[in-house]
């Protein structure tokens, strides 16, 4: 489970599914849920306040739910759940190919949509913080590297000026044994 609520879209333009959906989606994950009707409203949500999970039907007004999904991928790494009628199966595979995670074809049961928003969910909270981690090392392996840099040109200049200084000493031995020998 994730370290703080979920915020899942709900793209569907059918309000009876709407309120099933969010009463179940709540109480088996606590989101926060926000529901739109429209492609276009879904994309404007999207881009003011990304979420975590975006369920979608596949018929919109003005868009299919290939369409926006493809879109919605493009935005981030976000998953996709979509819901339709009927699809072909070529559809399906169109549809699985632009990055949608699961499938769903009405009716079906709403345990089989909440079983796999789970699954997705939870995917991609191993993700994000694999990324996080990620960028944590990267940035600390930078840090890692600029220091060694740092150290190695201290060491350089300590270096040379050991060998200054062992030139000088070699200067004055020969100077001083010079000046005893005459």
């Amino acid at each position: 489970m994730a370290d703080r609520p979920y915020k899942i879209l709900l793209v569907e333009p059918d309000p009876e599914l709407v309120e099933l959906f969010v009463s179940s989606l709540s109480t088996r994950f606590g989101a926060h849920i926000t529901c739109v009707v429209d492609a276009k409203t879904c994309l404007d949500v999207e881009m003011l306040e990304p979420h975590d999970l975006v369920i979608t039907e596949w018929d919109l007004e003005g868009q299919n739910g290939l369409d926006l999904a493809k879109q919605l991928t493009s935005l981030s790494q976000r998953p996709v759940i979509l819901m339709a009628e009927r699809l072909k199966s070529a559809q399906v595979v169109e549809v699985l190919r632009a990055g949608v995670r699961d499938v769903f074809l009405k009716p079906f049961a709403i345990d089989e949509l909440l079983d796999s928003s789970q699954r997705v969910l939870y995917g991609h909270d191993v993700r994000r913080k694999h990324a996080v981690r990620h960028h944590k090392l990267r940035k600390l392996v930078r840090q890692v590297i600029g220091e060694r840099r740092d150290l190695n040109k201290r060491i350089e200049l300590v270096c040379r000026d050991l060998v200054d200084a062992h030139r000088r000493l070699v200067h004055r031995v020969v100077n001083i044994h010079g000046a005893r020998s005459n």
